[in-house]
Parts: structure tokens; C-alpha cells; sequence
């Protein structure tokens, strides 16, 4: 068995409900994690400002990776940061405009940034980015940008990411998909993979010691680092190889369970 030094959980649709809602009590098995002498990490491609007053409570426990990796912080400090060119923001815009298809949005420290001809989904898009911005020309601005995501409001996502993102910028940029409406690119060396192995270098904790759980392509790399991987049952089935195992239902809790069966076998796993 393996003793566990950090456990790295995907947010959307993998530790949250579908209606985006932790597990319950979940802060107090934070604060049991954290006294085991484990590390916890949310990982996920939501932004830092949605994730923080989430998890403010536990903040000074645990660890956080937002904008799939941008932005690492632990313990309310900051560790690594990695923003777009800005003259690559302005290229991605111009791409996505004349593709024709999806709606821009730049997704900065403290707010997004959207497309202003996407305005009319705002009731959709709220529940994504608490704070934004609709913004007439996005190329004008002048603002760190950690993530270009594009917004498929009619699920175009999964049609679009090869042939359209990936082929032609995957040797550009990190390109991925965060749900069935928003691609994500980030800067090449971004990944949810490269920020748990820039917490672990921080920690002492070597790949075998970590646990992960995620359900989208843009957990593929952390799944690859970590010696335990686990993908929730409704997980797109690209992740498959990835995975040491699939486990039970986001609805039912199923990363909280996995959690609290490593805690109560003394921090290990077999």
C-alpha cells in the first residue's frame, strides 16, 4: 500500500454536484485531510476569484489551481503564474472571429472579459464567471490574460476542438476542453499535470504519494502525473486509459467516499 501525501480533485461535475455544490460537510474532511498530513488541491478550470471565496473557510489547508493551471496558490500564497502573450490573445480573437463559430472570452486575474455579440447569454454565462465584463472589441484591451476560452453555446465543443484548436494551435498553445460549452487555451506550458508537479516540487511529495480525480480532457495531464487516478463515472471515455480505476457518481458524493476510505485506511491506498 502507498501512503498518500496529495489528493488533487477536479471541481465541475467530478467533486461538485451538476448543480455545482460541494459534497456535504466537505470542509470539515478538508480539515481532516489536512491533519493527516495530507495535501488537498481543487483543480479545476474555473477562475481564481470563483474558487477562493469557495473554499475560504479552508483556505490556509489546501491548495489551489485555477484557470487549469494559470494560477497555483497554496496556503493564500501565490506559487507560479503563467499568463498569454498579449500579442497571442490578439491573434487567438482574430482566429476565433473568422472561424465564424463561438464567442470569445479572456479570462483575466479578477474578471472575464467577453465577446459583447454573446451578451444575449448572459443569464447562461453568469453562472460561470462572477465577475465580468461584456466588452466591444477585445483586442483593445490591456490586461494579463491567463486563459482564452471559447463559449459554444450549442455545444460545438467536442466538434470543433480537433480539427479547428487543436491541430492548427496545438503546437502554439495548450489547447483543451473544460465542458461541453467552453474550449480553453492557455499558454503551452499550462496544465492542470504541470501544476501539481509544481506543488509537489514545493511539498516534497513525489508523483507515487499523489491521488487525483477528474472527468474532462483538461484533467488529462494531472491523471497522467499522479500514481492514482480516478474518473468519475459519468467521464468522458477519452480519459479511460488514463484512469486506474472509474468510480461512482458525482451526485452520489464518490470522490468524498474515495476520500474518506483513504483517510480511515491510515492515509494509504492500495
Amino acid at each position: 500500500m502507498t501512503a498518500i501525501k496529495l489528493i488533487a480533485s477536479d471541481l465541475d461535475h467530478t467533486l461538485l454536484t451538476d448543480a455545482g455544490e460541494l459534497p456535504p460537510n466537505f470542509y470539515a474532511l478538508i480539515q481532516r485531510v489536512h491533519a493527516a498530513g495530507i495535501h488537498f488541491v481543487a483543480a479545476s478550470g474555473r477562475a481564481l476569484y470563483t474558487l477562493q471565496p469557495m473554499f475560504a473557510q479552508v483556505q490556509e489547508q489546501m491548495s489551489l489551481i485555477a484557470e487549469n493551471g494559470a494560477f497555483v496558490i497554496h496556503d493564500g500564497q501565490e506559487v507560479a503564474t503563467q499568463y498569454l502573450a498579449p500579442a497571442d490573445v490578439i491573434d487567438l480573437v482574430h482566429y476565433t472571429q473568422a472561424k465564424g463559430s463561438g464567442f470569445p472570452i479572456l479570462c483575466a486575474k479578477d474578471r472575464a472579459y467577453i465577446d459583447a455579440t454573446a451578451a444575449d447569454q448572459e443569464s447562461f454565462l453568469s453562472q460561470f464567471f462572477m465577475q465580468y465584463e461584456f466588452v466591444d472589441d477585445l483586442t483593445t484591451l490591456d490586461v494579463p490574460i491567463a486563459k482564452y476560452t471559447v463559449f459554444f453555446p450549442n455545444k460545438e465543443t467536442y466538434t470543433a476542438f480537433d480539427p479547428d484548436y487543436q491541430r492548427p494551435l496545438g503546437d502554439r498553445f495548450h489547447v483543451t476542453i473544460g465542458g461541453d460549452y467552453f474550449l480553453d487555451i492557455m499558454h503551452q506550458a499550462v496544465n492542470k499535470g504541470a501544476a501539481i508537479k509544481t506543488l509537489g516540487a514545493k511539498l516534497g511529495v513525489a508523483p507515487a504519494e499523489m491521488v487525483a480525480f477528474g472527468d474532462n480532457l483538461n484533467d488529462t495531464e494531472m491523471l497522467q502525473v499522479v500514481g492514482h487516478s480516478y474518473i468519475v463515472a459519468a467521464a468522458t471515455p477519452k480519459l479511460t486509459p488514463y484512469a486506474t480505476a472509474r468510480i461512482g457518481s458525482n451526485a452520489d458524493y464518490a470522490v468524498a467516499k474515495m476520500i474518506t476510505n483513504i483517510l480511515d485506511n491510515g492515509g494509504k491506498i492500495q
